[in-house]
C-alpha cells in the first residue's frame, strides 16, 4: 500500500505541520488500508494510524461525524491529522483516542457461551447509535470491535468500512457478508449490519462450523438449530439472517423477550397496546440475563 510507514517500537514521530511528538509503543492492528500503533504524546496514550491521504481524509471525517452521535462516539474520538517526513517521503497519519479493551473473540476466551448474547445486546446498542447517524459499520467483524469498560460497552476501532446508508458497502469480510451467503445485496442499510451481527454471534461459539458452511445459508441455520445455547435466541438470529430486521432497537427488544422464554412474534402483535411498559420490561429482562450469566 502506498504511504504506509512501518514504525518501530520506541521510534519518535514528529508531526510535519503541528510539531507534536509521538513515541511509538507498539503496533496494535493492521489491515488493507493501514497500520495502527499505540503511541504516547503530551496528552498521554493515543492511537496513530498510517494510511494513504484519501483514507486519512475519509476516516477523519467519519470520526468527526460520529462524535456528534448522542454526544458519545461509537468509535474513537478524533484528535488530529498530520504528516511525518522520512527520507524525503511524506506519510499521512491521524491520531485518535486509544480505546483500552479486548477484541470480541479475545474477550470470549474462558467465558461461557451465553456471554455471546450479552455481547450481541451491547453490539445492537452500538449499531443503533451508528445507524442513527445515517451510516452502517459494513466490515463488522470481531477484529474491528473492542469490549471496553466494566459495562462491556462495544466500540469500533477501525473506521475503514463505515459507509453512508444507501451506498454500496466500502469494505467487508466474506464470513460476515450477506451477499457472500446469497442472502441479500451489499447495499449499505441497517439490515446488512444486523445480518453480520447474527453471523458474528454464531461464529463466537462455532467459528469452525461457520467457516465450513462456505456461504450456504441452510448450513448456517442448521448450526443454530443444533446448538443448545443458540436455540435460546434461534428465532431472532434466523430473522436477522433472513433480512427481517432493519432496526437494531427492535431486534434488541425482541432478543430480550426471546431470552426470557417468551415468543417475540406474539409480543410484536401487542406492541402498540403495551408500548408504555417497554422500558420496565427491558430493564427487568436485562437484569435477569446479567444475573444468570455473571453468577
Amino acid at each position: 500500500m502506498k504511504n504506509r510507514y512501518e514504525a518501530m517500537p520506541g521510534e519518535l514521530l514528529i508531526g510535519k505541520w503541528t510539531g507534536h511528538k509521538w513515541r511509538v509503543e507498539r503496533e496494535i492492528g493492521r489491515g488493507a488500508n493501514g497500520i495502527v500503533y499505540l503511541v504516547t504524546g503530551a496528552i498521554g496514550q493515543a492511537a496513530l494510524k498510517f494510511a494513504d491521504s484519501a483514507a486519512v481524509a475519509s476516516e477523519t471525517n467519519t470520526l468527526k461525524s460520529l462524535e456528534r452521535v448522542r454526544e458519545a462516539s461509537p468509535g474513537p474520538f478524533f484528535i488530529e491529522a498530520d504528516d511525518v517526513e522520512k527520507n524525503g517521503v511524506i506519510y499521512p497519519f491521524y491520531i485518535m483516542e486509544y480505546i483500552d479493551g479486548l477484541m470480541l473473540h479475545t474477550f470470549m476466551k474462558n467465558k461461557k457461551e451465553e456471554w455471546s448474547f450479552i455481547l450481541l445486546l451491547r453490539l445492537l446498542d452500538f449499531l443503533e447509535s451508528l445507524h442513527s447517524s445515517g451510516k452502517i459499520m459494513g466490515d463488522l467483524k470481531p477484529e474491528n470491535l473492542i469490549v471496553s469498560g466494566p459495562t462491556h460497552m462495544i466500540r469500533a476501532v477501525d473506521m475503514g468500512g463505515i459507509t453512508k446508508q444507501g451506498r454500496s458497502v466500502k469494505e467487508y469480510t466474506t464470513l460476515y457478508d450477506r451477499a457472500a451467503w446469497h442472502s441479500g445485496t451489499r447495499e449499505a442499510e441497517p439490515a446488512y449490519d444486523l445480518f453480520a451481527a447474527s453471523v458474528l454471534t454464531i461464529t463466537l461459539m462455532h467459528k469452525k462450523e461457520v467457516q465450513e458452511a462456505g456461504g450456504q445459508i441452510e448450513r448456517l441455520i442448521a448450526i443454530i438449530e443444533s446448538s443448545p445455547v443458540l436455540q435460546l435466541a434461534a428465532p431472532i438470529l434466523q430473522q436477522a439472517i433472513s433480512g427481517q430486521y432493519n432496526c437494531a432497537k427492535t431486534m434488541k427488544k425482541e432478543l430480550l423477550i426471546c431470552l426470557s422464554g417468551k415468543e417475540p412474534t406474539k409480543m410484536r402483535t401487542r406492541k402498540k397496546r403495551k408500548s408504555k411498559k417497554w422500558p420496565v420490561v427491558l430493564v427487568f429482562f436485562t437484569f435477569i440475563l446479567m444475573v444468570f450469566l455473571l453468577h
